[in-house]
């Protein structure tokens, strides 16, 4: 994972800005004083949430990426997402940016969220966003997923796409200014798994949404997939 953001980290802002919607919706969702972002990136979104009053903890693994955030003035601490438990407790905890499929298996994408448990405060809020992989593997035509809508503007170009491997894995392939090619393994995860977990593990008021807009999510239409879970 540290590879491919390492190589995109200088386009990172121009790929994936934070977006009005991002702003009115963890507005309208946050609670508490404290969050923890969860993959922060360049910290953008850790910057706003700062300017909103909050007390922000941000964690990544890039090297480039907090770098990046550093350059802007934010703080990045470099830590694995499955060591939040080294960390204090919080009244919200966010992992947005489809991060969550980059661990290596639904058993440590089950140890997250159990940890993410553990390390709110009660009455807390968890914020999940990742691709609505149910939309691809619906389409699926061989081993081919699809792809993901082209960004391309002055600043940058960036493809991606989605390959299905013989062990059920999502071969992530990127090509960034015609130049860069990448290639990540990712864990599909399915809305009705996440719901199912994370009501097992004790969350309650889940909620789904296709996107920041907060439009009803529709597993055959919806890029996105974004849940709201309360301890």
């Amino acid at each position: 994972m540290s590879k491919f953001y390492n190589e995109i980290a200088g386009k990172y802002d121009f790929i994936f800005p934070l977006s009005p919607a991002h702003k009115t919706f963890f507005s309208s969702e946050l609670r508490g004083h404290t969050v923890l972002d969860v993959g922060a990136a360049t910290g953008n979104l850790t910057d706003h949430l700062l300017s909103e009053g909050y007390e922000v903890t941000a964690i990544d693994l890039s090297e480039r990426l907090i770098a990046k955030a550093a350059e802007k003035g934010i703080t990045v601490q470099q830590l694995n997402m499955l060591a939040i438990d080294e960390l204090s407790t919080f009244d919200n905890i966010v992992c947005i940016g489809n991060t969550l499929p980059h661990l290596d298996s639904k058993a440590s994408v089950q140890l997250f969220l159990q940890k993410t448990y553990r390390q709110l405060t009660q009455g807390g809020k968890l914020v999940l966003q990742l691709v609505n992989f149910q939309k691809y593997f619906a389409q699926q035509q061989g081993d081919y997923l699809g792809n993901f809508p082209l960004i391309a503007n002055d600043k940058v170009k960036f493809e991606r796409y989605y390959y299905l491997n013989e062990e059920g894995k999502i071969r992530f392939k990127t090509i960034l200014d015609d130049t860069i090619k990448n290639e990540e393994l990712l864990q599909p995860i399915f809305a009705d798994q996440l719901t199912q977990w994370l009501t097992q593990i004790g969350f309650q008021a889940i909620n789904l949404y296709g996107n920041f807009k907060k439009d009803p999510f529709d597993k055959e239409k919806s890029m996105a997939l974004i849940i709201t879970a309360d301890k």
